[in-house]
């Protein structure tokens, strides 16, 4: 298998409250096979709000931390600015689809978008093979944290 017809797994995190605790899932992919995060989809049913940062989800070789940005794998910040969090009503947020439809000179259109600081960032680097790695969903900070949700990381594994 290659790149050209990559095989595409679909991680889910069940619903439950992004403000309420910072959540990790440890995850170890096909045997043998490297990967690489190509789009994370968010669906919110409260809205996410955070007064420091926005609620986030990382992908990385190790469970993330409230206030520390990973960007080993992938990386999706659930906010319109840094401190402005997405709304319900908006759902689902994608963020291939907002790399797509958002080209900006902070980096490629296909897998990046930096209308503000590490907004989304796909296919960082390659997962290597025989690895786990740790999808994580961090609370927003400051005030009273919130929003809750279904989250869904796609990986595509050579």
């Amino acid at each position: 298998m290659s790149y050209d017809n990559p095989k595409v797994e679909t991680y889910t995190f069940p619903s439950s409250a992004f403000g309420a605790t910072t959540e990790s899932r440890r995850i170890l992919g096909p045997k043998g096979r490297s990967g690489r995060v190509v789009d994370m989809r968010t669906y919110l049913t409260a809205d996410g709000v955070g007064t420091t940062t926005v609620p986030e989800i990382n992908v990385g070789a190790a469970a993330s931390i409230v206030g520390t940005l990973r960007t080993e794998y992938a990386r999706h910040r659930l906010g319109t600015t840094a401190i402005l969090g997405n709304l319900a009503a908006g759902s689902p947020y994608r963020a291939r689809a907002l790399c797509q439809s958002n080209p900006n000179p902070g980096g490629a259109a296909q897998n990046a978008l930096n209308d503000y600081a590490g907004h989304v960032s796909l296919e960082t680097s390659k997962i290597p093979a025989d690895t786990p790695f740790f999808i994580t969903r961090v609370a927003g900070a400051g005030g009273t944290p919130a929003g809750t949700g279904i989250t869904e990381v796609d990986v595509a594994y050579d």
